[in-house]
């Protein structure tokens, strides 16, 4: 599902020679998945924007390598090609709406890729009833605690079904609660045969979720 060969990646205006990732392989098979770890600054989060295309379309920089998701090329492929196939959790949720209230942004995605209304109705209505949000639906986003936004921000990404699921220090501004419930989300997209691959500071909710850990310092990877 997943194979980034070699890769080394340098942003720009970094010094010479600084480069964040520095000649990492990576390979994933469908379903796992992937827990993402290490100090700040250790290439990460410059792994989860690879995967999602945000390298090098959004941040840009001198690359060498590729990763290639289901058999695109996402380093080369447009963002909307990406996006079918890959969904992504942001660290803040707040980063990633694009409306002020709930069932509009669960259905911005499906509108963007220019699906049948249809279509987009059935898949705000599945995405909310397996998370189990539906009382949220019609609420104004900036009423939504920070576990509530998560779950909208998990909802609006889960209604595209892509097969790839990156999630970027998703537990930053939850509580415990909050973060077992996105735990349960993350058991349902697994049993659904997702891949998922997490970037993460706080460990101990990982347990009994992911089947592999990989360490991450000075843009390589120190274990796996």
């Amino acid at each position: 599902m997943l194979d980034i060969q070699d890769l080394h990646i340098r942003f720009r205006n970094a010094p010479e020679g600084r480069e964040a990732v520095k000649g990492i392989s990576l390979h994933m098979d469908e379903g796992e998945i992937l827990g993402l770890v290490g100090e700040s600054g250790s290439g990460k989060t410059t792994v989860t924007r690879l995967i999602n295309g945000l390298i090098p379309h959004f941040y840009e920089g001198k690359m060498e390598g590729c990763a290639i998701v289901n058999g695109l090329n996402v380093t080369e492929a447009e963002l909307y090609d990406t996006a079918r196939i890959v969904g992504s959790v942001f660290q803040n949720p707040r980063s990633q709406f694009f409306c002020v209230d709930t069932t509009s942004e669960l259905a911005f995605g499906c509108e963007n890729m220019g699906m049948p209304e249809d279509e987009i109705l059935s898949r705000v209505d599945e995405a909310a009833r397996e998370l189990n949000i539906e009382k949220l639906l019609g609420r104004s986003i900036f009423e939504l605690s920070g576990g509530e936004k998560q779950k909208i921000s998990c909802a609006s990404v889960s209604a595209l079904r892509p097969e790839v699921m990156v999630l970027d220090e998703p537990t930053s501004n939850l509580d415990v609660h909050a973060i077992e419930e996105l735990k349960q989300t993350l058991l349902g997209w697994k049993a659904e045969g997702k891949t998922i691959v997490i970037a993460e500071h706080r460990l101990s909710w990982l347990r009994d979720l992911c089947d592999r850990v990989i360490c991450m310092k000075d843009g390589q990877v120190a274990f796996d």
